[in-house]
């Protein structure tokens, strides 16, 4: 911006709001992480209510990568969209994919491998075969090939199932954004979420409720497909998804999980059939709806998704994600042999732990950002995008 021109306010407050999106969606996966790691365990206490009732609360917080989900997809397909045409549509967009996403989560899986060699601690939290290590240095560690158990997939890097789904599916969608019109991808990302739960349902009635299920990359891509479509129908009918529209969308999801709440309550503390086929479709839908409310600039729901602690989250949101589980992991140990044998499992000590734990992650993540992340991002000048700013 040139010295005298004022910002556009509506525009800042967009953005914040988007950051916020970002901060709520981190959010719900570290409090649905912590009860998991470091809340109320055992989630059955002899006379106690609270920690089956903060777990049904919290542990469906997984649903917040759902959110990132539908958030990357909206903008993900609105940059592209905004860059067709261009000679460097496919060179910019994947390197400042690159540029973003590479270093922290390679620094991290390198330095991880290296301190398994020295540390036997540290190796029992990494995939048990080199195959399954290998897989998660080329994203394919959500094909179930490289998945052989529960362990497998809920260690160290348990998390970057979803990092995987995101660059899967990016490997495809820049050609078909760039050579498909608009309303035939808008139809067929429509048509995608909703062959996503009779998929899962097929894959639940005849697999059970294997590990990986949920990992499955075509079994996670409703809130990928509502986002983009978003995006898709701004540009294919020039105006933005009409309020009426996202509010059902939005009520649609609020509905459907309700449904969950009242009648399969007892899948909320782990997994179940109805949880697992349902879910992802009713938190695509809830994010899906508040990210096209938020298309409409309500003044309300911006200084909501705008307040300084949401968006701080959501800025720092990758690398905290990044390292969430190192830190979880490692508290864990000083949780259940030195505090909690101390003062004993209550509620409010417990809440007060998952508060700490999720402020040291953003504590370390912030400055990952600035000293790591922050020096690699400046390099994205080199490849200009429309939509760079966002």
């Amino acid at each position: 911006m040139k010295p005298g021109e004022q910002s556009n306010p509506s525009r800042v407050g967009h953005l914040l709001a988007l950051d916020g999106i970002r901060g709520i969606a981190i959010l719900l996966v570290l409090l649905s992480h912590g009860v998991d790691f470091l809340g109320p365990v055992p989630r059955y206490i002899p006379g106690k209510a609270w920690p089956t009732l903060l777990t049904r609360i919290l542990l469906p917080g997984w649903g917040g990568v759902d959110l990132f989900f539908a958030l990357s997809g909206f903008l993900i397909t609105g940059i592209l969209l905004k860059s067709r045409g261009l000679k460097t549509y496919f060179s910019s967009f994947y390197a400042r994919r690159v540029l973003r996403i590479f270093p922290i989560y390679y620094l991290f899986l390198g330095a991880t491998v290296l301190f398994a060699l020295f540390s036997t601690r540290v190796a029992a939290w990494l995939p048990d075969t080199t195959l399954e290590r290998v897989s998660y240095f080329l994203y394919v560690q959500n094909w179930p090939v490289f998945w052989k158990s529960w362990a497998g997939m809920a260690g160290l890097w348990g998390a970057y199932w979803s990092l995987a789904v995101e660059e899967q599916f990016y490997l495809v969608w820049p050609t078909l954004i760039a050579f498909v019109k608009p309303r035939t991808m808008l139809f067929l990302c429509v048509a995608g979420f909703l062959l996503g739960f009779p998929e899962r349902l097929f894959l639940v009635h005849h697999h059970g409720l294997a590990f990986g299920l949920m990992q499955w990359p075509f079994s996670r891509l409703d809130g990928l497909f509502l986002g983009a479509a978003i995006a898709l129908y701004r540009e294919a009918f020039g105006r933005v998804v009409p309020l009426r529209l996202a509010a059902t969308a939005f009520g649609a999801g609020g509905c459907l999980y309700l449904w969950l709440v009242v009648f399969h309550a007892k899948e909320l503390l782990g997994a179940g059939s109805h949880l697992w086929s349902v879910g992802p479709s009713a938190f695509a839908l809830l994010s899906a709806g508040l990210i096209a409310m938020v298309e409409f600039k309500p003044p309300l729901l911006l200084r909501a998704l705008s307040v300084r602690p949401l968006v701080l989250a959501g800025r720092y949101s990758y690398g905290m994600y990044v390292y969430h589980l190192l830190i979880y992991f490692t508290l864990r140990i000083v949780w259940f042999s030195r505090i909690a044998p101390t003062i004993g499992y209550h509620l409010v000590t417990s809440l007060g732990f998952i508060a700490l734990t999720v402020l040291l992650v953003m504590a370390v993540a912030a400055c990952s950002f600035h000293f790591i992340e922050t020096p690699f991002l400046r390099w994205k000048r080199y490849f200009p995008s429309p939509a760079a700013p966002v």
